[in-house]
This record gives C-alpha cells, sequence and structure tokens, in this order.
C-alpha cells in the first residue's frame, strides 16, 4: 500500500486520496478509467475500499470522463448512473 506521488491521474474532481484509490484499483488515467466506465470504477472502489465512498464519488468520476465539475451533471445523468450500479447489485 504504497503511496507514488509521481503518478499524476491529472482527472478533474479527483483529489490526491481518490487519486491513490484509483491507482490501487488499477486506474492509472483518463484511458484505462473510460475503458471500464465510471460505473465500474466505483464498483472496484466499493469492493476494494469499503464504506470509504459516497454517489459522490461516482458522479465525481463520470463528470472526471466528460471534462466537467460533478455538480454540472444532469439530474437524468445521474438517475441513469445510479440505475446502472443497481443493474447489477440487485438493489431496487
Amino acid at each position: 500500500m504504497t503511496k507514488n506521488p509521481a503518478k499524476r491521474l491529472n482527472l478533474k474532481n479527483i483529489g490526491p486520496k481518490t487519486e491513490w484509490m484509483l491507482l490501487e484499483i488499477g486506474v492509472d488515467g483518463y484511458e484505462s478509467l473510460n475503458r471500464i466506465g465510471s460505473v465500474e470504477a466505483y464498483r472496484r472502489l466499493q469492493a476494494r475500499f469499503p464504506g470509504k465512498l459516497n454517489l459522490n464519488a461516482l458522479y465525481a468520476l463520470e463528470a472526471a470522463l466528460w471534462g466537467i465539475h460533478w455538480l454540472e451533471l444532469l439530474p437524468e445523468v445521474k438517475e441513469q448512473l445510479k440505475a446502472e450500479l443497481r443493474k447489477n447489485s440487485g438493489q431496487r
């Protein structure tokens, strides 16, 4: 569990702690986040770091892919993300 301060993801909305967590699950930049998607990255983060995240982290990941602040995500996008998250988790 070593932090690598030389590694910078340079993703909007992602602070140092979340950056480190993303690196721990193998997300090393925009391309890898885009490849797996925000919902899958969020799931992996939840599995690796249980109890450390809330839905704002999911929104931040999605907004990072769009290059916008997470508060700018439309309510419809947030609902779609939550629905996708529930889809494979068995939640309603």
